[in-house]
């Protein structure tokens, strides 16, 4: 049990540290970022999957 309570207050330390020290982005910042790179990343590993598929499948 006390192992238990100890891992739960390292977890609650780092997300608050985490928080604490990033920078807040706003609706809009957050949306730039889906649609410029992590869609285009996305299709990419989409695309890197079928050949792979392809290849060693």
């Amino acid at each position: 049990m006390v192992w238990f309570v100890i891992k739960v207050f390292l977890i609650l330390y780092l997300f608050i540290w985490v928080r604490g020290t990033l920078p807040r982005f706003r609706y809009d910042q957050l949306m730039r970022l889906g649609w410029k790179f992590l869609l285009p990343l996305a299709l990419f590993n989409v695309f890197l999957t079928g050949l792979f598929m392809v290849w060693f499948g």
